[in-house]
């Protein structure tokens, strides 16, 4: 996946906590910058934050039915789970040669 990146986005945070998210996230290819560009990209998508993520059990397990609905309503076809799982293996083949291109 190509980021077309063109804003900053500053957020303040512990020293120690964006180190060791840091180290943590370099060991899968990833920088914190892709975590919070990817938070802020589903976000968007879905309306609302990821499990776990919001306080608000209530305001997710409406989301979680709207979002079950949604799918069950899906008229695209099916993903096999051959497909699934190649297209699976190819973005985890992305994330490791972005981590090995980075020396890690």
């Amino acid at each position: 996946m190509r980021w077309r990146a063109s804003e900053v986005v500053q957020a303040r945070i512990d020293g120690v906590i964006k180190e060791r998210a840091g180290a943590v996230l370099s060991q899968i290819g990833l920088t914190v910058s892709d975590v919070v560009r990817s938070l802020l990209t589903r976000f968007t998508n879905e309306g609302a934050l990821p499990a776990g993520l919001t306080g608000d059990s209530q305001a997710y397990d409406v989301w979680l039915r709207d979002k079950v609905r949604e799918a069950m309503e899906d008229q695209r076809p099916p993903v096999s789970h051959a497909d699934a799982h190649a297209r699976m293996a190819d973005i985890k083949a992305q994330v490791l040669a972005r981590r090995d291109a980075k020396g890690q």
